[in-house]
């Protein structure tokens, strides 16, 4: 009876199952087990989504997540060190996964009574909202709370911090407080070291009292790299967190070469879009591909380079805050 409604079904939605010409008929029976089996499947699956005879949710609010310095990082977590972009909540029950969604967000869970809640934040890799993901190098927010079917309760307050067992950072992080920035022009080895220039006391400053500037040069140079190598063993998980506002695209990615007898090279992670009409904006960049691109070298630099595609006038990028956060090095 099944079989024959799901054969009702195909027809009627023009869907062709199978041949059923005499050569083809002997496979029917196999096709007739095998239809089955989904259907029953599928609707345990669906059922799965109850527990017992609970059929209205219970609902969590969570409005959003709140950063703050872990006192094991043995770093200075002033407010630029801190910023963050938290777009989403990875939501646990008692170890089990709810879903993943976007902040502010009401959730519906088919529990009722005490639980133990965990929130992980979550973050858009490069900026796009295709490589969403709970960030490893925070912390996990974990609370026991009362769910009440029908009724809304909220996660207070989540606070999470950077993970001291998960995030390393690498030496040259950036916060364009001291007046010897750890950029400079990609220029060669026997020219002049040109810094990149830094911007102080000015309305386009948001965090501390500087921020990193890069003029597009028409004509000129217009790519930067660390003057400091990042140095990393460990292959699991490497992120180059920033901020910015620009009025033109640029480009930022990994400089590095994968031996002592190869060619340097510059290997892209990502271009980002100008945002002046936004302000600033904090970014998560995945450097892992690209530094696999180059074989995974303990040593490598950061680079950024400034794009002008409408010539613009009185064109900019600003930086600051950055930093190499990865998984503990392997020795």
């Amino acid at each position: 009876m099944l079989f024959n409604a799901v054969l009702y079904w195909a027809n009627c939605n023009k869907i062709v199952l199978f041949d059923v010409t005499p050569k083809k008929y002997f496979e029917m029976d196999k096709v007739k087990r095998l239809l089955t089996l989904l259907f029953v499947l599928v609707f345990f699956v669906q059922c799965d989504d109850f527990e017992g005879e609970q059929e209205i949710p219970s609902y969590l609010r969570i409005d959003g997540f709140n950063l703050v310095s872990n006192p094991d990082i043995a770093i200075v977590q002033d407010e630029g060190f801190l910023t963050c972009d938290i777009r989403d909540v990875w939501v646990y029950v008692d170890n089990e996964l709810i879903g993943a969604y976007e902040l502010p967000c009401v959730v519906p869970i088919l529990k009722q009574g005490r639980y133990k809640v965990d929130v992980r934040p979550g973050v858009f890799y490069n900026g796009m909202s295709g490589t969403r993901e709970a960030y490893p190098f925070y912390t996990t927010a974990i609370d026991t709370i009362d769910l009440i079917e029908g009724q809304e309760v909220r996660f207070e307050n989540p606070t999470v911090m950077y993970n001291s067992t998960t995030a390393q950072f690498a030496s040259s992080y950036e916060m364009f407080e001291d007046p010897y920035p750890d950029f400079r022009l990609a220029a060669t080895p026997n020219e002049e070291v040109i810094k990149m220039q830094m911007l102080s006391n000015s309305d386009s400053v948001k965090y501390g009292n500087s921020c990193g500037v890069i003029y597009f040069a028409e004509g000129g140079e217009n790519k930067y790299i660390s003057i400091d190598s990042i140095y990393c063993t460990n292959k699991n998980g490497t992120v180059l967190e920033l901020d910015y506002h620009s009025n033109i695209p640029f480009e930022v990615g990994v400089y590095g070469r994968s031996s002592s007898a190869s060619a340097y090279q510059y290997v892209s992670s990502v271009r980002l879009a100008a945002n002046e009409g936004k302000g600033w904006q904090k970014m998560y960049i995945l450097l892992n591909k690209v530094w696999g691109n180059l074989g995974y070298p303990n040593y490598y630099h950061i680079y950024f380079e400034a794009f002008n595609p409408d010539k613009k006038s009185n064109s900019f990028i600003h930086l600051d805050n950055i930093k190499v956060v990865h998984y503990p090095n392997q020795y």
